[in-house]
């Protein structure tokens, strides 16, 4: 198992407000207490986990070690535990977590105020305190449903965040600061998966899994409405938004969201979007980023269906010609019959069309998608975009194809990208300090 020691002190108090944190000065580690995070989730070998976010984090005293091993730290003076049941294991599709503390009150009042702003009242009135076998007030244990339950991985990252950083502030550890994220957490070449309101827990987890299994030189990182407005697109080289309902994301992105996203491109950002994410880029609602002059063909409900499509030249020498024609699910992505709405061509290229339609709910086969894109890519201003309506990231044999799409956005070069072994995700049985025998959450996932 890694860890990851870092300076800093880390200890539990009363009444905590929500403040976050900035680094003051550098101290020697003897300055203050061991203090251990431990984070029991496995993430792909490619993407930032929470593991990594707070290993960013730079306390001004003491010991802080974010460790990935259940054994924990006798040594430590005091530790949080951050765990994920598995779909096995949820007891319900509650999104709230359970706490384990001997102080029952305080770490209450510390989980509330970490998901304030992030999760509604009725979940936050939902979540569940329990006492620790041991009845040890060393050690605070977090117990996220797993993301199978609907709930988002990114919004818990963000509730551990917080959590770990309001203690810090609460012993002057660290200054408040105005967003959750360490300010030292910059890693090169990272990519915002949106993982919220809007998409499926397969969507995010899919798009994660092209991104792992292949040579794609960059890394995915789980975020929320809540980090894009927050400004976290300002430390990423590219944007990822997975299907689910393009309307759904909008809303949750509010206004100021989907313009950060609009701004984040027009910077020089790339952006990849599957299905619900092809939409978002359009101009089919008010609510949607309108990057791409073109509304998508009513009516949108087009069916489920395994399709044909045939790449274009320019998408052969993008994408790959092995994918020349492929047979991928489809389900109600956009279909564009009119690419001149204004009477002007809008400025982008096809790099893939519909061979056969689908047949919506109804049973009517909509025969008018054959031979409308599939698959368009388009600059924007400094930036690129890629849209795909269908869905080849559910089969792993077109992992290549989406990550040459997405490498294309981020202005690598598609042709260097190949499959490869990606290191198998696990999990493990590990016992609550409430005494529960739990698998913690991989993220090695089977497709739907």
């Amino acid at each position: 198992m890694r860890s990851f020691p870092i300076i800093g002190s880390l200890a539990v108090v009363a009444g905590l407000a929500p403040a976050l944190f900035a680094p003051v000065r550098a101290a020697a580690p003897q300055d203050g207490p061991c203090v251990v995070a431990t984070v029991l989730r496995s993430d792909r070998e490619k993407s930032f986990g929470l593991a990594a976010q707070l290993a960013a984090m730079q306390p001004i005293k003491g010991r802080l070690l974010v460790c990935t091993n259940a054994a924990g730290n006798s040594a430590a003076d005091f530790e949080i535990r951050f765990l994920w049941r598995t779909a096995k294991d949820a007891r319900s599709s509650n999104e709230a977590p359970t706490m384990v503390a001997a102080d029952l009150d305080n770490a209450r009042r510390a989980l509330l105020a970490a998901m304030n702003e992030s999760f509604s009242s009725q979940a936050m009135a939902r979540v569940a305190m329990e006492s620790p076998k041991s009845g040890t007030r060393k050690c605070w244990e977090v117990i996220f449903p797993s993301p199978h339950s609907g709930a988002s991985l990114a919004r818990q990252f963000r509730v551990a965040r917080k959590l770990v950083a309001a203690q810090l502030v609460a012993m002057n550890m660290m200054t408040p600061a105005a967003v959750s994220w360490p300010p030292n957490f910059r890693p090169a070449k990272m990519l915002a998966l949106y993982d919220a309101e809007g998409v499926g827990y397969y969507g995010s987890t899919l798009l994660d899994r092209a991104v792992d299994e292949t040579t794609l030189d960059a890394r995915t990182m789980p975020v929320c409405p809540e980090d894009i407005r927050e400004g976290i697109l300002d430390r990423c080289i590219g944007v990822l938004f997975p299907g689910g309902t393009g309307r759904g994301i909008a809303a949750a992105l509010h206004p100021d969201g989907v313009q950060r996203v609009r701004e984040f491109v027009a910077k020089g950002g790339g952006y990849f979007g599957v299905c619900a994410g092809a939409y978002l880029a359009t101009s089919g609602r008010p609510d949607y980023t309108g990057m791409i002059p073109l509304k998508h063909d009513q009516p949108w409900e087009k069916g489920k269906s395994k399709l044909k499509l045939a790449l274009t030249p320019e998408g052969a020498a993008l994408l790959g010609a092995e994918f020349s024609h492929i047979e991928t699910s489809y389900h109600c992505g956009p279909v564009f019959r009119d690419l001149a709405p204004d009477g002007h061509r809008a400025p982008v290229t096809v790099l893939a069309n519909f061979e056969s339609p689908a047949t919506d709910a109804k049973g009517v086969v909509r025969n008018e998608m054959t031979g409308t894109p599939a698959i368009m890519s388009m600059p924007y201003q400094k930036g690129r975009i890629m849209i795909v309506s269908p869905h080849p990231e559910s089969q792993t044999k077109f992992s290549p194809l989406v990550a040459r799409a997405i490498c294309w956005t981020i202005g690598q070069n598609p042709k260097s990208i190949q499959a490869r072994t990606a290191s198998a995700p696990h999990s493990e049985s590990v016992e609550t300090a409430g005494g529960e025998k739990i698998e913690t959450e991989s993220a090695d996932k089977k497709q739907p």
